[in-house]
């Protein structure tokens, strides 16, 4: 059949207004407009990191998609900082550019990964012509390889690319960062510096990223929490520990609606405390092997059931592996996993949580022993005040400063160990964060950074309170310029031990190798920010602290305050001293 020229014309204008009305259902963005889109569907409303040239166009894009751009001093406190916002607002993101700027964020990295924190690192590469070409460019090894960088991140990642090809860039993109939320671990994505600004058509933003994890089999599920159900309703003497896969893996409030339920003895860990109320029922205290409160210790390896919420047994977490409960009694939840007595099942906690506190909520099960808690979860509430300030009598002091609405970053090491002491019984919604395994120090000022901006952006936050060691401070005090450019009123503890750092307690009290410099920590603010407001307070005395932290000024926390308290080096808290002497006899092969 023969078409006519009026026919074909309008063939032809329909094949052209049929091409606009899909171009017209279809997103026409930039590669990076498109990431940052993303990033910001997720609820991330600010990206961290340090201009370098490979990434500047990229950057521009960060705010056309209506997220907010915090420049840091350094990439090492960029990606504390994305660690410490991810604690708070679920995900975290932040820049930095090829070579030395990745490089620098690395140990960052690695803390994401070892403790279970979603942040994408976005990284600003050279052009794919330069890449393809081997040239030698500034940044690079000068050996024409670009792959190097990206080979040494993928043991700190659950998925990475590089977004060298704009038709599959949208598909890569989506791809890393649905690993990164099924995974709850960091990702990488490097972007060529002429690949970010190419424009690219998409359907896939109409596609949400998912964000959940899949349902367990419903049968098997039913089956392995009516195991459990029966354990609970059996057993004389059944207990809860909640640990960090709790905290890090999102299941706080099923865990804390368990325990309002089954009003049995609950505990916490090194890595979890502060991440759940004190004040749901019959609370314990700090569970950490040999370097728990010996009541504690006695209790807990002495039941015949403990419900793990989340277990992480690293060394720091178990007193040094001194913890002694045998799997015969366990049961351990976990993110893909669900442990009964000693038998895997691949069941999400999140889901076994919602079912068991559905059977419990129906009122058809009872327990008909519920156990006592017969020690002092805080015993340091009762020492006494002596004429210089001690350890103990510090943490004590901070659990009764410590208010609702508190943010509380403290530092790897003596601050960690320290302030699982402190009484948070009396107080709610409270957000401590610590790095117990990877214990990278320094670590806090850079995460209180991002914690406190997330909490702020949240409206959650009503005081940050960064707690840490001076040895730590000087490793990323940078961050503080950052802290006071966006007014976080920060309340800052620094533990001056006279100049030693806390590895002295493991070996070498006085060696040389454990001294740092000492520093004027009352010039700090006016060097990182002079045209902010702050205060500074010396303390030496228990007097002194009880006047400071009584002072409604001092409590109000409205400009940046920087608190450095004067103790003495032989002095350190008693969770310390224990797993100091544990860490030591570990190290030498001696039975603990």
């Amino acid at each position: 059949m023969t078409m006519s020229i009026q026919n074909l014309h309008s063939f032809c204008k329909y094949l052209i207004s049929y091409f606009f009305f899909l171009n017209g259902t279809m997103a026409q963005m930039k590669v990076g407009s498109y990431l940052f889109e993303r990033i910001k569907e997720l609820g991330i409303k600010t990206v961290f990191g340090v201009p370098g040239d490979y990434e500047l166009v990229l950057l521009d894009m960060i705010l056309d998609a209506g997220v907010k751009w915090a420049g840091n001093a350094n990439e090492l406190i960029a990606s504390y900082a994305a660690d410490g916002y991810a604690r708070v607002n679920g995900y975290g993101a932040f820049v930095t550019t090829f070579g030395p700027g990745e490089l620098s964020a690395y140990c960052g990295m690695a803390g994401q990964y070892a403790e279970y924190v979603p942040v994408v690192h976005i990284v600003g590469y050279p052009s794919t012509k330069a890449m393809k070409e081997g040239a030698i460019m500034h940044h690079s090894l000068g050996d024409g390889n670009f792959r190097m960088y990206h080979e040494m991140v993928r043991n700190i990642t659950v998925a990475s690319t590089i977004l060298d090809d704009p038709a599959t860039a949208t598909a890569e993109i989506d791809r890393v960062l649905k690993a990164m939320a099924y995974f709850n671990r960091p990702v990488y994505i490097g972007v060529p510096v002429d690949v970010g600004p190419q424009t690219i058509v998409s359907r896939n933003l109409e596609t949400p990223l998912p964000t959940t994890l899949p349902p367990n089999p419903p049968e098997l599920e039913q089956s392995v929490v009516d195991k459990i159900v029966d354990l609970l309703s059996s057993r004389k003497h059944p207990i809860i520990v909640v640990d960090g896969g709790a905290v890090r893996n999102g299941v706080i409030e099923e865990s804390s609606e368990l325990i309002k339920l089954l009003q049995i003895p609950y505990f916490v860990t090194g890595m979890s405390k502060g991440g759940i109320s004190e004040a749901l029922g019959r609370f314990g205290g700090v569970y950490g092997g040999g370097a728990s409160v010996p009541g504690v210790k006695r209790y807990v390896e002495a039941l015949d059931l403990v419900l793990f919420i989340g277990s992480y047994k690293s060394d720091f977490n178990t007193g040094e592996f001194t913890a002694q409960i045998s799997p015969s009694v366990i049961v351990d939840l976990q993110r893909f996993t669900t442990n009964v007595l000693g038998t895997d099942y691949k069941l999400s906690m999140k889901y076994v949580l919602h079912r068991l506190v559905s059977v419990w909520q129906s009122g058809k099960n009872k327990l008909a022993v519920r156990g006592q808690i017969e020690w002092d979860p805080y015993p340091l509430d009762q020492v006494k005040a002596s004429e210089k300030l001690t350890q103990d009598f510090l943490w004590a002091a901070l659990g009764r400063y410590f208010k609702s609405g508190d943010y509380i970053i403290a530092e790897t090491g003596t601050s960690a160990y320290g302030i699982l002491a402190s009484n948070l019984k009396n107080i709610e919604n409270v957000h401590m964060y610590n790095q117990t395994v990877y214990g990278s120090i320094g670590f806090a000022t850079g995460a209180a950074l991002g914690s406190f901006l997330a909490g702020k952006e949240s409206n959650t936050i009503k005081r940050g309170i960064l707690v840490t060691g001076e040895g730590s401070l000087q490793l990323t005090v940078q961050a503080f310029s950052d802290m006071l450019r966006y007014q976080l009123n920060v309340t800052v503890f620094v533990l001056n031990n006279a100049g030693y750092t806390i590895e002295r307690l493991i070996h070498g009290m006085e060696a040389s190798y454990n001294t740092i410099p000492e520093w004027d920590y009352s010039k700090i603010c006016a060097l990182f920010g002079p045209a902010f407001q702050n205060k500074y307070h010396r303390i030496e005395t228990p007097e002194q602290l009880l006047k400071l932290l009584s002072d409604p000024e001092f409590n109000a926390a409205n400009c940046t305050q920087v608190v450095e308290l004067i103790l003495n080096r032989r002095d350190a808290p008693t969770s310390v001293i224990r797993g100091a002497e544990a860490v030591e006899k570990f190290n030498k092969g001696i039975p603990i």
